[in-house]
């Protein structure tokens, strides 16, 4: 599990650097929260990351016409600035393998991120 096609870690300058979501880099040190959620599809790219965002279990019928989703990782500066970082190369639905894949690589950046930033819980 690669995850460098996504972030890269540069633990001496203590940076991160998103490659697919908000690219850019950013300090281990004004990260405050981070979490795996479910974007939906249609919203990706459109204005502030995981505004819209689906549960990872059943879905109640004919709620959602469009149920496909992008798996990603939010990430919460301390100015309040969202961050997301784009697990799913497509779109997906829920408990697909690809879906199951891409919570698998997204909980792994997860607990990478909490490392090195220092992020309890």
């Amino acid at each position: 599990m690669d995850l460098n096609e996504y972030v890269k870690f540069d633990d001496s300058c203590k940076q991160f650097e998103i490659l697919n979501g908000t690219q850019g880099k950013y300090s281990y040190d004004d990260v405050t929260r981070v979490s795996v959620l479910n974007e939906k599809a249609k919203y990706k790219g459109k204005g502030i990351p995981f505004t819209a965002v689906l549960p990872g279990g059943p879905l109640p019928s004919g709620l959602f016409q469009n149920p496909y989703l992008y798996v990603g990782v939010k990430i919460v500066l301390k100015n309040e600035t969202v961050l997301a970082i784009y697990v799913s190369k497509e779109k997906t639905m829920v408990n697909t393998d690809q879906y199951i894949q891409d919570r698998k690589i997204a909980k792994k950046i997860e607990g990478v991120i909490k490392d090195v930033c220092e992020i309890s819980g």
